[in-house]
């Protein structure tokens, strides 16, 4: 492992991560979730529908279940693109659910959680949890896809929900995709992050902010403006608006959770 020399810890974690790997149609062997929350689908309809296609476990999150249903039955769009429209659970409170919606999909199931101290979001993770143990199924990541337009304070909860879940032992990762953007968290630790070709060529924009608390030692290398042993606080330095800058991977080492977001640009193309 990694030693930091500037913070309180000998070791750290190390984390690698390709996370554009599972917007790839042709990586057919990866388990993921995906999780439709309550914004509208601004994502490609075509990654949207292989994303869908290819995941383990399908849930839409209360009024998020409305957004799947216009996105799928979208007039002049292929609903055959969809192998199987129908999610496999429907979950959230419920208040932002016409209950008819629920007749468009019998085949789902619905776990109402009304706890209003909790995101929709942050009892959807519970309940996928929940979910993969009775199934005895397992997944490496899940996807939440979400939009960060029009509704800040969600754009705040689901910032929030990384964090908790990041707080789980044992969880999986979560990352959020919006239509051209995708964002999660890093924790503590050394991560190394693989750049795709289209990214790094185009030097796509990218950054890093802390979350919960400052970061008080962050260095990178693979970045247009590395940082060297920085320390991150909101009020002082953010990394925000940075670029890669064509190198295959981006290395980042921290002391506190970070959370990373990048562009698309679109890779798929």
């Amino acid at each position: 492992m990694y030693i930091l020399d500037d913070l309180a810890m000998d070791t750290v974690n190390q984390w690698h991560w390709n996370p554009c790997e599972f917007l790839d149609a042709t990586k057919e062997q990866l388990k993921y979730a995906v999780i439709i929350l309550n914004r509208p689908i601004t994502v490609r309809r075509d990654v949207m529908a292989s994303l869908w296609n290819r995941a383990q476990v399908r849930m839409t999150v209360d009024g998020g279940t409305k957004c799947w249903h216009e996105f799928v039955t979208a007039e002049g769009h292929a609903s055959e693109v969809i192998d199987s429209p129908s999610p496999h659970v429907i979950c959230g409170d419920l208040d932002s659910l016409p209950m008819e919606m629920l007749e468009c999909y019998p085949q789902a199931r619905v776990t109402r959680t009304p706890d209003q101290d909790e995101t929709d979001f942050t009892k959807s993770l519970r309940v996928l949890d929940e979910y993969l143990v009775e199934k005895r199924l397992e997944v490496d990541a899940a996807v939440a896809v979400c939009d960060w337009s029009g509704r800040p304070d969600q754009v705040l909860g689901n910032v929030s929900t990384l964090l908790r879940a990041a707080g789980e032992p044992g969880a999986a990762p979560v990352f959020l995709l919006a239509e051209s953007s995708l964002t999660w968290l890093l924790p503590a630790g050394s991560h190394v992050l693989e750049v795709p070709a289209r990214l790094r060529e185009g030097r796509c924009w990218c950054s890093l902010a802390p979350v919960g608390r400052p970061a008080r030692c962050v260095s990178t290398s693979g970045l247009r403006w590395d940082l060297d042993h920085r320390e991150l606080e909101f009020g002082k330095l953010v990394s925000t608006s940075n670029k890669f800058s064509g190198e295959p991977r981006v290395t980042v080492r921290t002391d506190s959770p970070l959370v990373w977001s990048m562009g698309l640009g679109y890779i798929s193309d």
